[in-house]
């Protein structure tokens, strides 16, 4: 399994190698990964991307929430 992301600093990069489609599935489960719809992405660019949410946001173009969203915009605290 490949990292699609790689864009934390500590990316994982690499993880398992599987042997089947199926056990692929229950490994990228067990250990987090996340599907982006394009790629699986690792926990360490999962993090990235939730602390860096607003210029992920600004980056694409997107324009600020409303202010019920406000904490979301700003980025989540993540307990590590």
């Amino acid at each position: 399994m490949v990292c699609y992301t790689r864009v934390a600093e500590d990316c994982i990069e690499n993880g398992g190698w599987c042997d089947s489609e199926e056990e692929a599935q229950d490994w990228v489960e067990d250990e987090c990964w996340i599907f982006s719809g394009e790629g699986w992405f690792c926990p360490k660019c999962n993090i990235h991307f939730m602390q860096n949410l607003a210029q992920v946001r600004r980056g694409k173009g997107q324009k600020p929430p409303p202010d019920d969203d406000i904490d979301l915009y700003k980025g989540i605290e993540t307990i590590l």
